[in-house]
């Protein structure tokens, strides 16, 4: 297990379209006037995948910067990935922008912002402005702005691996010091956005704007909205950023001073596995440093230490540094542990400035046991006014055909207020907020798969294409983290005569028989459990407008758990059992045996909710939400019991295998194998 899971972002970028519709943006840049934007005709172009860009340190340096100066942006903002337009709104866009909090400016107290530099895709018009806004008090106060004095386009390298990165900069008339700034700062630009077409395709003009991966969000500026006579802000994107950095500057120039982003590894090893790690770190200094060693720790330990090459240096661009340890020499017990990096010298000096972000961890789990997995949980975000969720639907279609081990949840939220979704409920509040700021998107058994949501946007016409690319996800993620309970349940459903009349009644007991040291291995685990209902039908908006009737598959009905979020397990040694009565109310299901099902899904995964102190608390590590384990069933009247899966992977091994048909095989055949294992269990499997 030698692979990263941030790396599977790569993976997303080839099939998944950038047209979702997005919520507000989370940076309330005017809270009177922040309203959601359509998604329309924004279209990213020509992306490069991260792996595939050569990044060339050399040409990322500012191009005229004095020696007291440097330049400070976003994530991602420096380092071109691909063009961005709205060219289906021609007009009615002003500008885009990035935002920068506070934060981001914090290691620089007592400089000022002088001016910006600019990556650009194509031509932004003659009448062009660079603009910074102070978002100090209750909406945005344009500071200072000067008009665009050039326009040098960065060109697609011949071997498409990456830019010819040519930054544009201008200095503004009057800085901005950054001690006045206590909330953020917008910087961006104004720019003619075109709209020509050729054979019916946009053209490649109406693409200017260069962004890069970043997490930090894309804002527009214009008359975006369903009222045309008003003017707002927009968030366009929340997995890109525009190539636009602020060039600050301080008397005597800026020291040495390191920080360390995104540490990760796998979540799960063995204790004798080589663990890798990677972590990025860049230099807020005015000069790169080509000097620094690192120490490596295991639950506070210093176990190695880890130098800078001696042909690579860290400026500001972040730097990707990746490395392993051998557990063997360890010794771990089973359960979490805590991987950390910390910067121990720079330049041969212990470092010095702000050393609160010198030092980052992430969490691993060990195991010496586990079992299969049962099923996996995709989680769908959706919406009946969203216009591009029929695209997702597609895609999560063409996943569940491919393999039969998905429990699809649909999850419906609030697109339009003007045309509400009668599917939402209030309990799933939390899950979306948590999860997701747009439609369609999914979460894949609660992985983060890189960006600031676990949930991946799934709208593109290549479905059949981005659905095989998820399977692969999903079984990646069965190796990196496999399962160490099974799970059973054991049902009893009472069903009103009339549904829209009377209340039905669920009892489920869910039983989880975990390997050795589980409870260890899963601490502070949650209990999920789902109720959802098939064939319900109703309408549906789509790039082509209303559908009268559609279909919405695995629609969820009720959450079954006392907290929205998953109950605290209570573990029995390895092994737990927990009982509940559900009711599922009356005028929200339909239930019939030929036309409607109700389904159960139980899941075990780390809490994105923790109490401390009594209080509950939002996880922020993304990257611990995961689910290790899922069941599914559907739901009879009367008692039902579902055991798939139940075999460990230890011990149980294949001794009979046969084709769809009844027949016995001596090898895997094309299409569904049916597989009878030692300890006299079956399972189904697709074979490609």
């Amino acid at each position: 297990m030698n692979r990263i899971l941030l790396s599977l972002c790569a993976l997303m970028l080839s099939a998944s379209a950038a047209n979702a519709q997005y919520l507000t943006s989370p940076y309330q840049v005017s809270k009177h006037n922040m309203v959601t934007a359509k998604a329309g005709n924004i279209k990213l172009h020509k992306l490069v995948a991260p792996a595939q860009v050569s990044v060339a340190k050399k040409n990322l340096a500012p191009q005229k910067l004095n020696a007291n100066q440097k330049t400070v942006g976003v994530s991602g903002s420096e380092t071109m990935a691909g063009g961005v337009g709205l060219p289906g709104a021609g007009s009615k866009v002003k500008g885009i922008y990035s935002a920068m909090y506070a934060s981001y400016l914090s290691k620089f107290k007592g400089a000022k912002i002088v001016g910006a530099r600019y990556l650009i895709n194509g031509s932004l018009g003659s009448s062009a402005q660079v603009e910074l806004y102070n978002m100090n008090g209750e909406s945005p106060v344009l500071y200072t702005s000067k008009a665009a004095s050039s326009q040098k386009v960065s060109t697609l390298k011949s071997d498409q691996s990456g830019f010819d990165q040519q930054w544009n900069e201008v200095i503004f008339d009057k800085a901005l010091d950054i001690n006045d700034v206590t909330t953020g700062v917008v910087v961006g630009y104004t720019y003619t956005q075109k709209t020509t077409k050729k054979n019916g395709e946009f053209t490649e003009e109406c693409y200017p704007i260069a962004v890069g991966q970043g997490t930090d969000g894309l804002l527009a500026y214009g008359n975006l909205g369903k009222d045309a006579t008003k003017e707002g802000w927009f968030q366009v994107s929340s997995e890109y950023v525009a190539c636009i950095q602020l060039i600050v500057e301080q008397e005597g120039g800026f020291p040495d001073d390191l920080a360390i982003v995104q540490l990760a590894t796998n979540p799960m090893f063995k204790p004798n596995d080589a663990l890798p790690f990677q972590f990025y770190v860049n230099n807020s200094g005015s000069k790169e440093c080509s000097n620094a060693a690192f120490d490596i720790l295991v639950d506070n330990n210093s176990v190695a230490e880890l130098t800078l090459p001696s042909d690579a240096a860290i400026g500001d661009a972040y730097v990707k540094l990746s490395a392993s340890i051998d557990l063997s020499e360890l010794s771990l017990d089973n359960g979490a542990h805590v991987l950390g990096v910390k910067v121990k010298s720079v330049n041969g000096k212990a470092p010095s400035g702000d050393t609160s972000d010198d030092v980052a961890a992430a969490q691993f789990r060990v195991y010496t046991e586990n079992t299969s997995r049962q099923y996996n949980l995709l989680e769908q975000f959706t919406s009946t006014s969203c216009v591009y969720c029929p695209w997702g639907y597609e895609t999560l279609r063409a996943l569940t055909k491919s393999r039969d081990d998905v429990a699809w949840v649909a999850i419906h939220g609030l697109q339009d207020k003007n045309n509400p979704d009668p599917y939402t409920i209030s309990d799933a509040d939390a899950i979306l907020g948590y999860s997701t700021n747009g439609f369609p998107s999914a979460n894949f058994n609660r992985f983060n798969l890189g960006g600031n949501m676990i949930a991946t946007n799934i709208a593109t016409e290549k479905n059949e294409q981005l659905a095989e690319q998820l399977s692969g996800v999903l079984d990646m993620e069965d190796e990196i983290a496999p399962s160490v309970v099974n799970l059973q349940m054991e049902t009893n459903l009472t069903v009103g005569d009339k549904p829209n009349l009377n209340d039905a009644t669920l009892n489920i007991t869910i039983k989880g028989t975990g390997v050795k040291d589980a409870s260890k291995i899963l601490e502070g685990a949650t209990l999920g459990l789902y109720v959802t209902e098939n064939g319900v039908k109703s309408k549906q908006y789509s790039p082509n407008g209303w559908i009268g009737t559609y279909n919405h598959e695995n629609v969820l009905r009720v959450i079954g758990t006392e907290n929205p979020w998953g109950d605290v397990i209570t573990w029995n040694g390895d092994n737990f059992e927990m009982t509940y009565e559900v009711t599922i109310p009356k005028k929200q299901y339909n239930y019939n045996e030929n036309k409607n099902t109700l389904n159960a899904v139980a899941f075990v995964s780390l809490p994105f909710v923790i109490n401390v102190d009594g209080k509950n608390y939002f996880n922020g590590d993304l990257n611990n939400v995961w689910v290790n384990q899922c069941q599914f069933l559907e739901l009879p009247k009367g008692q039902a019991t579902a055991i798939k899966g139940v075999e460990t992977s230890e011990n149980a091994t294949v001794v009979a295998r046969y084709a769809a048909d009844g027949s016995e095989v001596s090898a895997p055949v094309k299409g569904i194998n049916i597989l009878k294992l030692s300890d006299g269990t079956t399972r189904k499997v697709v074979v490609k």
